[in-house]
């Protein structure tokens, strides 16, 4: 009985020969622990005191990420019409909540942070591309559903996108990487994009490269550069002002 439920996670058994990503469910799982560390002492360890937007904000993330556990463990055990209804639910309800929670999270750090000026257009800066970009690579994997290739690595994409912040707040557990806020924050962005880069040479290496990783590694690199430079941009303190209401 534990043998065949462990070969049930793990994909040991598979019974759906040439599955992209047979170790997804892994990784993904590696990003919900890295999120908990992340967000150990600045949420978990407060969580008494968190507004109740924070503790929405975070359910329906980590919402998210463990459907995307279950869901490469679904495909794999060739379970396909649980597979699609899991997904169905996860992007008309799911998915629309997280951006709504985002956008309330985004304005209520612009009406209300002490943090100065600087650090805040630069983190909302990434907050709004994350408002774009996440529902958008959603929509690409929905639109590519029946083409597995460009649909599983679409929703990879949105768990690069989803990782800065949780990897910022566990930098400084890095000698290294206590230099500053902005230092740690570009750092990470730019390892999102190596990640990227390192997806699409294993790509490049089974023999084609789809088109998911590099819109994803151009938009990510543009927007973390982009960024650092908001502070200075007219149009953006219009943008802000207008979202805070």
């Amino acid at each position: 009985m534990a043998t065949s439920a462990l070969s049930w996670f793990t994909g040991g058994d598979s019974k759906r020969p040439g599955v992209l990503y047979p170790y997804a469910q892994w990784w993904f799982l590696l990003c919900i622990v890295l999120t908990w560390v992340g967000f150990a002492q600045s949420y978990f360890a407060q969580i008494r005191t968190q507004p109740l937007l924070h503790h929405i904000h975070g359910a329906l993330m980590g919402g998210w990420i463990l459907t995307l556990i279950v869901q490469p463990i679904l495909y794999q055990q060739n379970r396909i019409r649980l597979h699609r209804t899991l997904g169905r639910w996860a992007v008309y309800l799911l998915v629309p909540a997280i951006v709504v929670c985002a956008f309330l999270m985004l304005r209520s750090m612009l009406r209300f942070t002490h943090i100065p000026p600087m650090f805040v257009n630069h983190l909302a800066f990434l907050d709004v591309a994350g408002l774009i970009l996440f529902p958008l690579f959603v929509g690409l994997s929905v639109w590519y559903a029946r083409n597995t290739q460009l649909h599983a690595r679409y929703i990879v994409c949105t768990v690069v996108l989803l990782m800065p912040p949780a990897l910022v707040r566990a930098a400084p557990l890095l000698p290294f990487l206590r230099r500053s806020f902005l230092f740690d924050l570009n750092l990470i962005i730019g390892l999102m994009s190596f990640v990227l880069l390192l997806l699409m040479v294993d790509d490049k290496r089974k023999g084609k490269l789809y088109a998911a990783y590099p819109v994803a590694f151009i938009a990510n690199t543009i927007v973390g550069i982009c960024a650092n430079f908001a502070q200075d941009w007219g149009w953006w303190h219009v943008l802000t002002a207008w979202i805070k209401g």
